[in-house]
Formats: structure tokens, C-alpha cells, sequence
């Protein structure tokens, strides 16, 4: 059944992205595609700053310095986020691939666990935080009779709010309410029953981070929203190699919001026709033209699979067969 759900909503992306193409100048896109010309290879740099940056926020996660190089943290955040990009498992498997990894490097699982828990929680924050700073440039930005400012003066109060929660109830134990939760629920596993016990020392190390890490925090938190900001570095740079260039606010409204339409279509695998839709969208929200937006829309996706299997391969020198890697990422050994 899921399956099934799976492959409707891809249809209907796919439906989607077609109708915008159907209604829009294709060659004014195909122009604007061959103005790349040989300069097309330099369009991944951008990205790539990102995952540096990013790696480095990931690094301030750990209670103390990790047991591992930076080129070694980059790898696996760079494998982990391509398996993220690839399978529709809502981010959960690539965190899962990195505590993996991180394990045969010698880390062990609570500390490999928990840094990936509060990482990914405090990257959400800092998006949220990048979501806010655009709904207000989207209202500043647009006329006071714009029906679209009313939708972004919900957005940045509802960030705002989720980034209170998120933190309330981490320091107040994560797994540890979802099992109060569960018991309320009276659902009951077998696995997290076995497991219960390193599953309240990961809380515990988590609540301990937010507690006596505090500094680490905001280095993660400063270092993430960075990465956030420089994301739209990709559109500009590619608004500025196919002869299109855009402002500021524009590139920082399209990228803060292709990232939700990105989230939206989380099940969807790469979000295959929701990403490209929303670019479209919301570019034309922000005053960009629809040839313009699907000629982005198509080198991003481009640029998403040769970073995906980029880091596929890492995946693959590392495991030598994916055969079994999801059972061994399941079955990982207590600390």
C-alpha cells in the first residue's frame, strides 16, 4: 500500500512538472541551458562549499572533538546525505548510514547516535530560522495588498514556534517522551525493548549537550544557518552563467522555499517533480520567469545526481556490496 502511495505521488509531481512544461517557452529554456556551454562543470562548486561548511557544523554536534578527520566527517556526511536524496525514508536511513559508518571508525553508537540527532535537529532550527529570515524579506518585499504576505506572516510564526518546541523537548528527552508516547499508545517493540536502556543513555546525552555544550550549540547553529545562506550562492551563480542575473532577495526566497517544497515531497524518491514544480512556483512568485525557473529546476536536479552518485560510490568503497547494508544498519552493536 505504501508503495502504491509512493508511486501516485510520484505520478503526480511528475503530472505537475509536466503541465509547467507544457504551459511555458521551451526554447527560451533550451537557451538558457546551452549558455552554460563548457562552463557547465563549474555549477556543483557552490554545492560543494555548502557540504564543506556543513561538515564543520556537524563537527560542533560532538560532545568533544570526533575520533575522525575532517575529510573523513565530509565523506560520510556526503554518503549519508546521497542515500537521503535517493530513497524516500525521510532522512532517517542517510542518519542511520552515518552513525553506521562512524562506528567502524570507532565512534561508538551513543556518541554517534546522539551527535546525529542533535545535528540534524539543529540543522532543522537554523532552516527554520532561514525560512523565517525569507518570509520576512517576502513580506518587506511585496506590496502591502499582496494576498501572499498573510501566508508568510504564518510561516515565520509558525517556524518560530516549531523552533521553541524542537528545543523544549529535546532538553526534555526526545526518545524518551516518544516512549511515554508509545506505552500511552500501548505499542509495544521487541527491538526498542532491547534496546531501551542505550536508548536512554543516547537522551541523556543529548540533554547533556544542549546543557553543558552550550557554546557547541551555537557554533552548530551559526555554522548551519551559514550553509543555509550560502545555498542560494547555486541560483545565483546560475542565474550569472546563463546570462540571467537576479537579486538577492529573490535567490533567498527561492532557495528558503524549494527547501520546503523538498520536505513536502519527502516520500517521494529525490522528490522527482514536487522540487521542480516548487522552483517554478515560487520563482514566479518572486518575479523570475518561467523558462528561467525550469532551466534551474533541470540543472539542480542534474547537479542532485551526479552529487548522489558521487556519494553512492563512497558508499560503495566503503561496503564493497550494498547486498544487506539495510539489515546491518538496523543491527548495529550496542555500545
Amino acid at each position: 500500500m505504501r508503495s502504491v502511495l509512493r508511486i501516485l505521488l510520484l505520478v503526480a509531481g511528475l503530472g505537475v512538472f509536466a503541465w509547467y512544461l507544457s504551459r511555458t517557452n521551451l526554447p527560451e529554456v533550451r537557451a538558457a541551458l546551452s549558455n552554460l556551454g563548457w562552463l557547465a562543470p563549474l555549477v556543483p562548486l557552490p554545492y560543494i562549499l555548502v557540504y564543506a561548511v556543513d561538515t564543520l557544523a556537524w563537527s560542533f554536534s560532538f560532545r568533544t572533538r570526533p575520533a575522525v578527520s575532517f575529510w573523513r566527517l565530509f565523506v560520510i556526511r556526503w554518503s549519508g546525505e546521497s542515500l537521503n536524496n535517493v530513497l524516500p525514508s525521510a532522512s532517517i536511513g542517510g542518519e542511520a548510514l552515518k552513525v553506521y559508518l562512524l562506528g567502524k571508525r570507532g565512534v561508538s553508537v551513543t556518541n554517534a547516535t546522539s551527535s546525529a540527532v542533535v545535528s540534524k535537529t539543529v540543522q532543522t532550527i537554523a532552516q527554520l530560522l532561514f525560512i523565517s529570515a525569507a518570509s520576512l524579506v517576502f513580506i518587506l518585499a511585496f506590496p502591502e495588498n499582496s494576498s501572499l504576505r498573510l501566508g508568510m506572516g504564518f510561516v515565520l510564526a509558525g517556524g518560530l514556534s516549531i523552533i521553541a518546541a524542537s528545543l523544549w523537548l529535546q532538553s526534555r528527552g526526545l526518545f524518551r517522551s516518544l516512549l511515554a508516547l508509545a506505552a500511552r499508545l500501548r505499542f509495544r517493540s521487541r527491538l526498542v525493548e532491547q534496546r531501551r536502556a542505550q536508548i536512554e543513555r543516547i537522551d541523556s546525552e543529548i540533554a547533556g549537550f544542549y546543557g553543558a555544550h552550550r557554546s557547541r550549540f551555537f557554533l552548530c547553529a551559526a555554522t548551519y544557518l551559514i550553509g543555509w545562506f550560502l545555498d542560494t550562492l547555486e541560483i545565483f551563480f546560475v542565474a550569472f552563467l546563463v546570462g540571467a542575473p537576479i537579486h538577492w532577495w529573490q535567490a533567498l526566497i527561492v532557495e528558503a522555499f524549494t527547501s520546503v517544497a523538498k520536505a513536502l515531497g519527502m516520500w517521494i524518491p529525490g522528490s522527482l517533480g514536487v522540487q521542480e514544480s516548487g522552483i517554478v512556483l515560487i520563482g514566479r512568485a518572486a518575479g523570475l520567469t518561467d523558462p528561467f525557473c525550469l532551466a534551474y529546476a533541470l540543472i539542480r536536479r542534474g547537479r542532485e545526481a551526479i552529487f548522489a552518485l558521487v556519494g553512492w560510490l563512497f558508499i560503495y568503497s566503503k561496503e564493497a556490496s550494498f547486498r544487506g547494508l539495510s539489515a546491518r544498519l538496523v543491527s548495529q552493536p550496542k555500545d
